[in-house]
């Protein structure tokens, strides 16, 4: 059963993070005991791209489409010719992918196989927040909870990742990850179909035998040696001489991207965390904090059969900047156009608040990460707000390490930036803004459609555990 009731206290916070981990390290026994060898010594683009399969509703009616997900342990050859134990929904990594429709509800009737507590949060979903997958609000072992995702929101590339308070760092790196794909009749003639191509991008480390090697590191983040696309270390992709839209996720604990292509051509982006830009902008590079979420559309139609492009991190350094490789086939395809508009701007109304977010590293007592001097705590209430405004809120980044800072149950603007102006790429929608060291970030969160209990934190998994989370009420 799902354990929905949410009076903990910081206590039981802590001795459930604890009970969690020590069952969490029972899976990867391997790492403690295997030499240590990284994945990235076998040479890039050895696999072709796999596709996460999409899952398939057990049944629907005129309103809605019903699924069933397990999340339990599994098995997946992320490196070529070797099998890698994994927690998975459906026990895959990724995940299956689910694409529902504007106005169509969803609901996700989750199963828990594992031998501790889990949720699941839909991130970027604006659903009630009894479906939010609040860190507290845990299904048990052998439970099942259905999460009911509305789908009020406008088209976008979601996902939907583990978020139990304590674990989901280590369990997100041992796979628990999948696209959640919103579609409506906007933009028609973008890319579809085969041409339409989610891309999970991640960093991980292996041990001798396969198996992942997880390191915590509270000040950085887990910084992994490998790429790994879809599941696969860093696989190659034929494609045809056409347009393709390709969904960038950036689903690593706490590594960020600047994804280009290695021929120079331009990335033209079409959306971002929240859905359809006003107009595409046309990019030599994509900046991808963690959480983040951009399509682009590529063109491959002047290319010549044979030719290989390179998708590379211009952020990387030693084996991680080899991405994917596209490999052009000699067939042509019309897949569709970039349209020369595509969402008109919606309008909003002022904010009626100002809050300000001191992000900081404290080092009284136990290390943690803060905000304003506060860390977690389960049961107090940091900010209030009202169903329907929208509130002006001040990250200031006064630590050493940057911070992708992400709010629950809300989309937002960004506003302003202190180290430069707005790039017109992250002027729609959005739902995780990076906020560099000595960086002022302003956003202007929308708290609709849903009241209750959400919360806020920075989405380096590390700092996130490590106290960097906060609790907002939306009160009707």
């Amino acid at each position: 059963m799902v354990r929905s009731e949410l009076r903990w206290t910081r206590r039981d916070a802590l001795e459930r993070g604890m009970a969690s981990f020590a069952a969490l390290c029972l899976l990867p026994a391997a790492t403690k005991t295997a030499a240590i060898r990284s994945a990235a010594a076998a040479d890039p683009y050895q696999v072709d791209l796999q596709l996460p399969p999409t899952l398939v509703p057990v049944s629907s009616t005129a309103t809605a489409d019903r699924y069933e997900l397990a999340i339990r342990e599994g098995r997946a050859e992320i490196i070529p010719g070797q099998l890698t134990p994994v927690y998975g929904y459906d026990g895959i990594y990724p995940g299956p992918t689910i694409r529902a429709r504007k106005g169509r509800t969803t609901v996700v009737r989750v199963t828990n196989g594992l031998s501790f507590q889990q949720n699941i949060h839909l991130h970027g979903g604006l659903v009630p927040a009894a479906s939010d997958g609040h860190p507290m609000q845990l299904i048990e072992p052998g439970g099942a909870f259905e999460y009911t995702y509305p789908n009020v929101q406008d088209a976008a590339t979601l996902w939907y990742h583990d978020h139990a308070h304590g674990l989901s760092a280590r369990t997100m790196f041992y796979g628990l990850a999948g696209f959640y794909i919103v579609e409506d009749e906007v933009a028609p003639d973008l890319p579809a179909g085969d041409f339409d191509v989610p891309l999970v991008i991640q960093d991980r480390a292996f041990n001798a035998d396969g198996s992942l090697r997880y390191t915590e590191n509270i000040d950085e983040g887990f910084m992994g040696d490998t790429i790994v696309v879809n599941g696969s270390v860093s696989p190659r992709f034929a494609v045809k001489r056409a347009l393709y839209r390709l969904r960038f996720l950036n689903a690593s604990n706490a590594r960020a991207y600047e994804l280009r292509l290695s021929n120079g051509d331009p990335l033209v982006q079409v959306a971002g965390d929240g859905g359809l830009l006003e107009a595409p902008v046309s990019r030599s590079s994509i900046p991808l904090a963690p959480a983040e979420r951009v399509d682009v559309v590529v063109d491959f139609r002047r290319l010549a059969a044979g030719a290989q492009v390179q998708l590379v991190n211009g952020l990387g350094t030693g084996s991680t900047p080899s991405v994917l490789r596209f490999d052009v086939t000699g067939t042509r395809a019309d897949s569709g156009r970039v349209p020369a508009t595509l969402r008109p701007r919606e309008e909003i109304p002022a904010p009626v608040a100002t809050r300000r977010w001191e992000l900081m590293f404290s080092t009284t007592g136990a290390p943690r990460w803060e905000m304003s001097g506060l860390g977690f705590e389960m049961d107090r209430i940091d900010a209030r707000a009202r169903l329907g405004t929208t509130e002006r809120w001040l990250w200031v980044n006064n630590s050493h390490r940057p911070h992708p800072m992400h709010i629950h149950g809300a989309h937002f603007r960004v506003l302003d930036r202190s180290e430069g102006s707005v790039h017109a790429g992250d002027r729609a929608w959005k739902d995780t803004v990076m906020v560099a060291v000595g960086e002022t970030v302003i956003v202007q969160p929308r708290f609709a459609p849903y009241a209750g209990r959400y919360v806020f934190h920075c989405h380096n998994l590390e700092h996130q555990e490590r106290a960097m989370m906060l609790q907002v009420e939306v009160t009707a």
